[in-house]
């Protein structure tokens, strides 16, 4: 949990746990081991190893930084470790240093640090805690005249600190840690900096446990599968989900029965909170776990077991990834004629890894404002890693990811910028765990070439129209909560439709209902003449043909992998291009003919007139 509260200068001596060796931090906060322990050893090893330091000439380091996104525990973390370090802290905040008259902000410093070595020489740990430092000491580039004598007096209180006989550590808390002034992040000044990510499944669960130990729960709920639904959440989310849920028992025990203040927590409460509660860090992007299972997808057996082998099975089988040394992939590509659930599988896949969907889509990041696509590409990969597990599915890939040099058109060099936006992000998912690019096109000889290889699209899928067996499947999942006649036979309506593709034939079980309601709108149940009627009307928008050259993509060698599509498109452009030169020279030609035999009948005039007027 984030604790934003700070005071002017409040300083707090610990000597209650001082005596009391059972109190530890862990109490207090869940998860954040490494920051938990940077923070002891700063604190703690200056006064517990001073004689060893002494004996080595050593220097203890004197600053810490923690960055993090909002909410994920950075204050409460370092008042948890002085609380168990029996350590004073000073509490530094923006509004608490920003005076109205020069001069008494950096007074105000001057007085802070002084407090805190007065403390220090008595023995006793002493700590000045700075919250949101971006705010009061921001890069040169973008800050006031008060925030330049500001950062000048700090550094100038960190330098004297550094060579002080008492020890007086500053740490600092950040979520921009880039728009810090450079000069106090090298070291002597901040030592290291460490990030306070997002919990882990793990983390949100010992946070959970932390939140709820004092609320009644039902032994039926389990918190470990809340904590696995919970993808980006950081602790004052998980705060604020069990505060909600514990609300909603409160008010459904007061309901029930006003004498009775006391409430256990069910599973509905629970829901009820998530549905109420969510991950603070994607505010601002659409995102979410769909609600889509395989079972909703007929068909395509073999394509469901290679995506899930190859989405579900890094994120719930880690270990044994780790154990063979096996890199997950980053990116896959489905491919396929339009209406073939490409889109569906992706969001299938994302729910049976309860995994955080990001969707993008070229209308999204096309922007008639320069860098505007780039920057929400930059900002999603960015969340995504924060809500780890996580999968960016792009519809429509060949427009965001389409080949370099294609055209000259303005939207070309957007896309380009783009593209090479999305290779950098997609290289940096090597260090990333549980991020996955899934991508879908019905043109995949339109995406650029430096995508089409491993690192990048790892796997590439060709997902094609249903076949005989899948067609049935297609319609038996459209019509589980239609109810139909006896006399409809899906197998004789599924061989009567070839080449339909998926969402085709959601169309025609959806029209055979509206043809049953336009009959009678009171009608309960769909015959088959209403689908007889509705398919006499429908025609498969694909051919043979058409399905022939989807399926050759990616096949035989990598040369002629660059696909036959494209250089059947090539091949039609030069044979354009060489009717128009044929054209240009014939009518070169007829021109020069003409131009001669003008010039000769003038002449031919010119001498008759002239022999006339002799005559």
């Amino acid at each position: 949990m984030e604790d934003h509260t700070s005071s002017s200068s409040s300083s707090n001596t610990i000597d209650d746990h001082n005596g009391n060796n059972h109190w530890n931090a862990e109490e207090a906060i869940a998860g954040n081991a490494r920051a938990l322990q940077a923070l002891r050893e700063l604190i703690t090893f200056p006064t517990l190893y001073s004689r060893q330091a002494r004996k080595l000439g050593l220097k203890w380091p004197r600053g810490l930084i923690l960055y993090g996104p909002p909410g994920t525990g950075k204050t409460s973390l370092v008042r948890a470790v002085v609380q168990e370090c029996g350590a004073h802290i000073i509490v530094i905040s923006p509004h608490s240093v920003h005076k109205s008259h020069a001069g008494e902000s950096e007074k105000f410093l001057r007085e802070a640090f002084a407090e805190a070595s007065s403390h220090a020489k008595s023995g006793k740990p002493s700590v000045i805690f700075i919250d949101e430092i971006d705010a009061l000491c921001p890069r040169r580039d973008s800050r006031k005249e008060q925030d330049v004598r500001i950062s000048s007096q700090l550094l100038i209180l960190m330098d004297s600190n550094k060579s002080s006989v008492s020890h007086v550590v500053v740490v600092a808390s950040t979520n921009r840690v880039d728009a810090i002034d450079p000069a106090l992040r090298r070291s002597g000044r901040f030592d290291a900096e460490i990030e306070v990510t997002t919990p882990n499944e793990e983390e949100r669960f010992q946070i959970l446990k932390l939140y709820t130990k004092k609320i009644p729960m039902e032994s039926s709920i389990d918190l470990k599968a809340i904590a696995a639904s919970c993808n980006g959440f950081v602790g004052a989310d998980l705060e604020a989900l069990c505060r909600e849920a514990a609300w909603s028992a409160s008010k459904r025990s007061s309901d029930a029965n006003e004498d009775d203040v006391t409430f256990r927590l069910t599973m509905e409460d629970w829901n009820h909170a998530r549905s109420v509660v969510g991950p603070s860090i994607t505010r601002g992007v659409t995102v979410e776990i769909p609600n889509v299972t395989w079972e909703d997808i007929g068909g395509l057996k073999d394509l469901k077991k290679k995506l899930q082998q190859a989405v579900e099975w890094p994120i719930k089988h880690s270990n044994a990834f780790t154990r063979f040394g096996i890199s997950p992939m980053r990116g896959i590509l489905l491919h396929g004629p339009p209406g073939c659930s490409k889109t569906t599988l992706a969001k299938a896949a994302a729910h049976a890894a309860q995994a955080s969907f990001f969707s993008l889509s070229g209308a999204e990041l096309f922007s008639m404002y320069v860098g505007d696509g780039e920057a929400l590409l930059r900002n999603t990969f960015r969340r995504a890693r924060l809500a780890a597990p996580s999968i960016i599915f792009f519809d429509e890939a060949d427009v965001v990811a389409g080949k370099r040099g294609a055209s000259s058109s303005s939207n070309s060099t957007v896309s380009e910028r783009l593209l090479s936006t999305l290779l950098t992000e997609m290289d940096g998912l090597e260090e990333a765990k549980g991020i996955l690019v899934l991508a879908a096109t019905n043109r995949p000889y339109a995406i650029d070439d430096a995508l089409m290889r491993p690192g990048r699209f790892d796997l590439v899928l060709y997902v094609p129209p249903p076949d005989l067996e899948a067609r049935c499947e297609i319609l038996q999942v459209h019509t589980r909560k239609m109810r139909i006649s006896d006399d409809v036979d899906l197998s004789s309506i599924a061989e009567d439709t070839e080449l339909f593709t998926g969402a085709e034939l959601e169309s025609l079980c959806r029209e055979a209902g509206m043809v049953a309601l336009r009959e009678d709108i009171s009608a309960t149940v769909v015959c088959d003449h209403h689908f007889q009627t509705v398919k006499k009307s429908l025609k498969p928008a694909l051919t043979k043909e058409t399905v022939l050259s989807y399926s050759c993509f990616m096949k035989g060698s990598s040369g002629t992998v660059s696909n036959k599509f494209e250089s059947n498109a090539e091949h039609k452009n030069k044979r354009h291009e060489s009717l128009g030169i044929i054209c240009a020279m014939k009518i070169g030609v007829l021109s020069l003919v003409f131009a001669v035999a003008m010039k000769y009948f003038l002449t031919s005039t010119g001498r008759t007139r002239y022999e006339l007027a002799t005559t």
